[in-house]
C-alpha cells in the first residue's frame, strides 16, 4: 500500500514537532502539511487530498469540531486532545480514534493501523462497485450501481445509466456474470434490471423511469421475492 498523505492541525509548537517526527519514522505515512492555524489549514486542506488528518481540538478561533465541520470532504481522522472529555464527541465526528496528551508510540501506532485498515476498506469497496467497460473504442469505468437497466441488442449489449446510454460488444449472459451484484436480475430474455432502480411492477412488466420493460412468466415469483429483500 502506498504511504499515506498526512495533516497536522496543532497549535501547539511542541505538540506539533512531536507529531511530526513521530510520523516521519512511520513508514506508512507521509507528511503534506503541518499547520498552527485551523483557518489556514481549513482553506488548504479543501483543495488538496489528504488520507489521514490529526486534529487538535483545543485550538483559537475556531475548534477542531468546527474545523470538521467545515470541510468539503472528511479524510480519516484522528483526534488529539489533553481533554478525555471530548473523547466521545470525536466518535460522534466518525474520528477513527481518540488520542489523549500524552500517548506512547504503541497507542499512536495502534490508531494508525486502524486508519489504515479503514482506506483500504473503503478502496476495496470502491474497486468492487466498478465496473471496466470498452465504449467507442475507450476504456469507461462504470459504478455497478448507476446502471438502471441493460438490454440485448444483437451481438451487443445496451447499458443504461442516469448520465447516458453505452454499447458495448457482449452478450447477455457475459454481461450479468461481470455485474456480479445480487441486486441484478435477468427478467427476460432481452433484459437485466437493477432491482434497487425498480419503481413500478406487476406480473406483465416493470417500470423504471417511465420505461416498461417485460417480464418472462418464470421469472414473476423470484421477482416479488428479491424486491421484498431490496432495502
Amino acid at each position: 500500500m502506498k504511504k499515506l498523505k498526512c495533516a497536522i492541525v496543532e497549535d501547539s509548537k511542541v505538540q506539533r514537532a512531536l507529531l511530526e517526527q513521530v510520523i516521519d519514522k512511520t513508514s506508512n505515512l507521509e507528511l503534506s502539511y503541518s499547520f498552527t492555524s485551523s483557518t489556514e489549514a481549513l482553506e488548504k486542506i479543501n483543495s488538496s487530498h489528504i488520507d489521514l488528518l490529526f486534529l487538535d481540538i483545543e485550538m483559537p478561533v475556531m475548534n477542531g469540531f468546527e474545523f470538521l465541520a467545515g470541510l468539503k470532504t472528511i479524510p480519516q481522522v484522528i483526534i488529539t486532545s489533553q481533554n478525555p472529555k471530548y473523547a466521545l464527541e470525536a466518535f460522534d465526528y466518525n474520528a477513527i480514534d481518540f488520542l489523549l496528551k500524552p500517548y506512547s508510540k504503541r497507542r499512536f501506532e495502534l490508531a494508525v493501523n486502524k486508519a489504515i485498515s479503514k482506506i483500504k476498506t473503503t478502496a476495496k469497496s470502491k474497486t468492487e462497485n466498478k465496473l471496466v467497460i470498452k465504449h467507442n473504442l475507450k476504456q469507461i469505468e462504470l459504478n455497478i450501481h448507476n446502471i438502471q437497466w441493460v438490454e440485448a441488442l444483437g451481438d451487443y449489449v445496451k447499458v443504461i445509466t442516469p448520465e447516458r446510454n453505452y454499447v458495448i460488444l457482449s452478450t447477455l449472459t457475459t454481461f450479468h456474470k461481470k455485474l456480479g451484484d445480487d441486486k441484478f436480475l435477468r427478467i427476460h430474455k432481452s433484459y437485466i434490471v437493477n432491482l434497487s432502480m425498480v419503481e413500478r411492477y406487476n406480473h406483465e412488466f416493470i417500470e423504471i423511469k417511465d420505461k416498461k420493460i417485460p417480464i418472462s412468466r418464470s421469472k414473476g415469483i423470484e421477482l416479488d421475492r428479491l424486491l421484498n429483500c431490496v432495502e
